[in-house]
């Protein structure tokens, strides 16, 4: 196995990283900027209130993106699984 091999599995990995928790964390940046937003304009300062939508946030992104990103997944394990023979040789 040459250097570019693992250069490209070690990009494939980070991409599959990104594209999994891409929704999660995006979701969360926006939950957390608009109670940020509305927690200074109110001077609330509870973390109780910022932890409880953000938990809902990510129950729902994760219920509605598991299929997706499960079957993504399981495309990539599925492409890296297929490929140990020939980085073997």
């Amino acid at each position: 196995m040459d250097t570019g091999t693992v250069i490209e599995l070690a990009f494939q990995a980070m991409r599959m990283t990104f594209v999994l928790a891409g929704p999660t964390l995006l979701a969360l940046l926006i939950v957390g900027l608009i109670l940020g937003i509305l927690q200074a304009a109110t001077s609330v300062n509870e973390s109780s209130v910022t932890f409880v939508p953000k938990l809902f946030v990510v129950a729902i992104v994760l219920l509605l993106a598991w299929p997706v990103s499960l079957a993504i997944f399981i495309d990539y394990v599925r492409e890296i699984i297929m490929r140990i023979p020939s980085m073997i040789i």
